[in-house]
């Protein structure tokens, strides 16, 4: 006579795919911890393109490092820009940037910056379009994508150089 262990345990198909899914899924998903920070380095250049309506847009390059050996998408920008450390406005777009794995290099990018306070940000407006940026600077955080995997980023007083 025997006995089975788990008779309610057949291998059918589905439930191959169930075990499998199991055992994988955690496999996949724990080569994601190991995902590092990118980091926006500097600033180099920002253009201005249009005022209206309260929005700024402006056209940025920037050094952005991404350290890991797969390429990371920026989806979105939750950040402050601040003239002498007094937040002016938030940016409220950001168009994706794709980044390469294990590069360091410039991205150019366009971004949409809300206004709060018309006379400060009369005094930004003249700055910009004076090239005078150096009392400038970006905080915040960035969620950026890799396959399934999101994570916020959180940027700490890049200043324009």
């Amino acid at each position: 006579m025997s006995v089975q262990l788990l008779p309610y345990l057949q291998w059918s198909g589905l439930k191959k795919y169930l075990v499998f899914a199991v055992v994988c899924f955690p496999l996949l998903f724990s080569g994601c911890t190991l995902f590092e920070n990118i980091e926006l380095r500097t600033i180099t250049d920002v253009t201005y393109r249009e005022f209206r309506d309260m929005v700024l847009r402006l056209e940025v390059e920037a050094v952005i490092s991404n350290p890991n050996r797969f390429a990371v998408k920026v989806k979105e920008a939750n950040m402050h820009l601040m003239l002498n450390d007094q937040v002016i406005g938030t940016i409220t777009q950001m168009e994706q940037i794709a980044l390469k794995g294990r590069t360091t290099k410039d991205y150019t990018f366009h971004i949409a910056i809300q206004m709060n306070d018309f006379q400060t940000n009369l005094n930004a407006l003249y700055r910009l379009l004076m090239n005078d940026t150096k009392k400038l600077s970006l905080s915040g955080t960035l969620k950026v994508k890799s396959f399934f995997y999101h994570k916020s980023i959180s940027i700490d007083k890049v200043t324009f150089q």
